[in-house]
């Protein structure tokens, strides 16, 4: 079995970044979590919305459960189409908004992005491309860091923004065995070694077939 450093594709390649990625978002978001996570406590929003395309909209679904779960709040994502194709401006008055993209540049995410804003949310942006118009857009920037990206899947942006899910809920919600969970992360571990996630795997299909999964 091949690791991810042992893969010659691209996205075998970025994905053996991932430790590198996580270290460098680690130390990019300490100085910014703290004041949103403040603001957020000092008026507690009602809803979570997202908004994101392709891989990106994945990383949200996964931060969609990480947050339900960790804060207590519905997650909802939005259609970027609200805005662009139909003019709709979502009424987000109280709101928290996050917008996860690796290009910042999507006329989706832009027009959705501000339309929010027009709506009375506050918007936080999970961002890797720091000089994108979205970053303009954001009343806090969450910079993903993943450097430049090659992979068509936004590899490196979609473990980033993962990450960047955990941290939020971590620091948001306060629970001592996440922000544990999160400091010991893919940064203090190293990259996965062969077989290493196998036996996870193999136990992870034994429970489906009884039955135990989720759909």
């Amino acid at each position: 079995m091949q690791n991810a450093s042992q893969d010659g594709s691209l996205l075998g390649r970025e994905a053996a970044e991932a430790e590198a990625v996580a270290r460098r978002l680690a130390l990019r978001l300490a100085p910014v979590l703290p004041g949103l996570v403040a603001r957020l406590r000092a008026h507690p929003p009602a809803v979570v919305a997202t908004c994101a395309r392709g891989s990106s909209d994945h990383a949200a679904t996964f931060g969609k459960y990480v947050l339900e779960r960790a804060v207590g709040l519905p997650v909802a994502s939005l259609g970027p189409s609200l805005a662009s194709v139909y003019g709709g401006t979502p009424a987000l008055a109280g709101a928290l908004f996050i917008a996860v993209s690796q290009s910042g540049r999507s006329p989706d995410t832009l027009r959705l992005t501000e339309a929010a804003q027009a709506g009375g949310a506050l918007v936080a942006v999970m961002l890797n491309d720091e000089s994108a118009p979205l970053a303009a857009l954001a009343d806090v920037l969450l910079p993903l860091a993943a450097g430049p990206e090659h992979s068509v899947a936004a590899t490196k942006s979609f473990l980033a923004a993962g990450l960047a899910f955990l941290h939020l809920a971590a620091a948001w919600s306060g629970d001592p065995a996440l922000a544990a969970a999160v400091a010991g992360g893919p940064h203090r571990r190293g990259p996965p070694r062969d077989g290493e996630w196998g036996g996870a795997l193999r136990g992870q299909r034994k429970k489906e077939r009884r039955g135990g999964g989720e759909e």
